[in-house]
């Protein structure tokens, strides 16, 4: 069974019945994740989701993509289903407001109070959008910015398509 707590998993899927085209050029991306890629958490990624047969319906559709990296240790471990099909996440931008959050706590410009936690846990395993927006207010749109611009940080490159890409 995969552990929850020792990775990242961003359920990047719509639910819609209109497939969209790609919003990148996945071919750019496909060498990176080729050298993290485990196959033994693919197997039990697979596992696990084939178990559910909504799911396995839905990744069979190619209405759901998964992208899971595992960084519970020094050694990265990427697995994937459906990952070559990029689709447009709704709540991708929480992810954002939690890496600038983080920052912010560990940069001592945000206390990490009960009700900090409480809003980042809602906001994400939830995508609940009251937290989120209670969180963007603690944190801010600067902050967001300037965390997710940061040269550091390969999420967004105003010049290659912007976005989360290198």
């Amino acid at each position: 069974m995969i552990k929850p707590l020792f990775f990242l998993l961003f359920l990047l899927g719509s639910l819609t019945a209109h497939a969209k085209p790609p919003l990148v050029n996945v071919e750019d991306i496909h060498q990176d994740v080729e050298f993290y890629q485990n196959a033994e958490l693919q197997l039990k990624l697979q596992e696990q989701l084939n178990a559910n047969p909504n799911w396995k319906n839905l990744i069979d559709k190619k209405l759901l993509t998964i992208s899971l990296v595992d960084l519970s240790d020094d050694e990265i471990r990427y697995a994937g289903i459906n990952d070559d099909h990029m689709m447009y996440a709704a709540s991708m931008p929480k992810i954002a407001v939690l890496y600038a959050a983080m920052d912010a706590i560990e940069n001592g410009e945000l206390a990490y109070t009960e009700l900090v936690k409480q809003d980042m846990w809602l906001m994400i395993s939830k995508s609940n959008n009251a937290a989120s927006t209670r969180m963007i207010d603690r944190v801010g749109f600067q902050k967001i910015e300037d965390v997710m611009c940061n040269p550091e940080n390969p999420f967004y490159d105003k010049f290659h398509d912007g976005g989360l890409c290198r």
